[in-house]
């Protein structure tokens, strides 16, 4: 074969690859990606509010009937480090891993592999009313807040660090 045949086979089959793996991967934006990939997914997701950046919080958000939601950019190149999602006024939604709604819910937002991520997910610790849970993609925080349920998905390689801060915050005064 031809030096030149074979790099266009290469090249070719490389592009192909990744085109397969581009259709079989469900498209989603989750903490560690540009905050622009997380609003323009935002937009292709119908449960979800259109995203405007909020300076006080650091971030984008959102409110879409019952359901609030935001991506926290704290760092200076538009990383996400951290989304959340609040569900009110529903009694049947609380954000655990045993709750069917809940993560049917994930599901139709993100995808199977992040619900399924959360229901596998072992419960590491409380902290005041934030429970931790630590699946095998990312970390979970849940905590039933006043008139509903709430859920963090951050980083799995910062479970500890949030654990940390949020230990500290219990016995010194901390900016929300």
């Amino acid at each position: 074969m031809h030096k030149s045949s074979k790099f266009n086979y290469l090249f070719n089959a490389t592009l192909s690859a990744i085109a397969v793996i581009l259709a079989v991967t469900p498209a989603n934006a989750l903490p560690e990606q540009n905050i622009s990939t997380v609003v323009r997914w935002a937009k292709t997701r119908p449960q979800l509010p259109t995203l405007r950046y909020n300076s006080e919080a650091h971030g984008y958000d959102g409110t879409k009937g019952n359901l609030y939601f935001y991506a926290d950019v704290t760092s200076q190149n538009g990383i996400v480090t951290k989304e959340g999602i609040t569900v009110s006024g529903s009694d049947r939604l609380k954000f655990t891993t045993k709750n069917a709604n809940a993560v049917k819910l994930l599901q139709n937002i993100y995808n199977s592999n992040i619900a399924n991520d959360f229901q596998k997910s072992r419960s590491i610790t409380k902290v005041g009313r934030d429970q931790y849970y630590r699946g095998q993609k990312f970390a979970y925080i849940a905590a039933e807040v006043q008139g509903g349920s709430s859920l963090q998905i951050i980083p799995l390689n910062k479970l500890q660090e949030f654990i940390d801060n949020a230990k500290y915050c219990q016995t010194n005064q901390c900016d929300v």
